[in-house]
């Protein structure tokens, strides 16, 4: 058995946030096109309201899993896969 020194309330967060299917639409969005302001984001997702998509990055910001740079008034979103990658391996560990 395999141990593996694991920060459970940041797994716990990850996790939260990727049961959403709307957030895990705005971070695949990431992928495809890093670098996405919020509007762009929410032009992407009809159903959803520029407010809404913020508050969807937040959680997912929270979660470690988007960085947000700001560029002029403008915000730009990209993915941070390090906290994935955290994850895939206490996966991989938990066999």
């Amino acid at each position: 058995m395999v141990t593996m020194s694991v920060d459970t309330d940041s797994l716990d967060r990850t996790l939260r946030a990727l049961s959403d299917p709307t957030r895990r639409r705005i971070y695949e969005a990431l992928g495809r096109r890093p670098g996405s302001t919020t509007s762009e984001l929410a032009t992407a997702e009809p159903r959803l309201s520029r407010w809404a998509v913020m508050k969807h990055l937040a959680v997912l910001r929270g979660a470690g899993l988007v960085q947000t740079l700001p560029e002029g008034r403008r915000r730009r979103h990209f993915r941070d896969d390090r906290t994935l990658a955290a994850l895939r391996e206490w996966l991989e560990a938990a066999g």
